[in-house]
């Protein structure tokens, strides 16, 4: 069996996220626009400073956004599969108006290895986030692991700064 390639989740834990780092950009992928007719259901409107600052850096949004005090998670896409799953899509987190980082070094898309399960912001300085991991011979419905990720918030220089601090991963 061919060994699947590793991925950040399966290096030793380190920092992607910048104090002051701006929100990237969305990707250019090839897939549909997530504002096509059949999937425009599933995407939010920007109400609040920091979402349309991501809308600016041409992510779309979905999914429901976490806040935990001055603390918020918020996850936005740049296109669709054919069954409106996302691609391209990220999760950024914000203290206040201020952006803290992302969820993962890079975009992820669904039904692939890395892909966000679940996230749970359980307090304003802390978040847990489960990510699909799938072994090459996994069906795309049912990844064989898990791994959860647990990220600090912390100060520096009067800044947020998102930090994944330790990675689990189990079957």
């Amino acid at each position: 069996m061919e060994e699947r390639e590793k991925i950040w989740l399966d290096k030793q834990v380190t920092n992607w996220n910048d104090i002051g780092k701006q929100i990237p950009n969305a990707p250019k992928i090839d897939a549909e626009l997530p504002n096509i007719d059949r999937c425009k259901d599933q995407l939010r409107e920007a109400k609040t400073l920091e979402e349309k600052d991501i809308i600016k850096a041409g992510w779309e949004l979905f999914g429901p956004k976490q806040t935990y005090d001055q603390t918020t998670v918020i996850t936005a896409m740049s296109g669709v599969d054919g069954m409106c799953r996302p691609l391209g899509y990220q999760g950024f987190v914000f203290v206040g108006e201020q952006f803290a980082g992302t969820l993962s070094p890079q975009a992820m898309n669904s039904r692939t290895d890395g892909d966000i399960a679940r996230i749970f912001l359980t307090s304003p300085s802390r978040l847990l986030v489960e990510y699909k991991r799938y072994d090459n011979d996994d069906p795309l419905c049912c990844p064989s692991k898990m791994s959860r990720v647990l990220f600090n918030i912390e100060a520096k220089n009067a800044k947020p700064l998102l930090i994944p601090i330790e990675v689990m991963t189990e079957a």
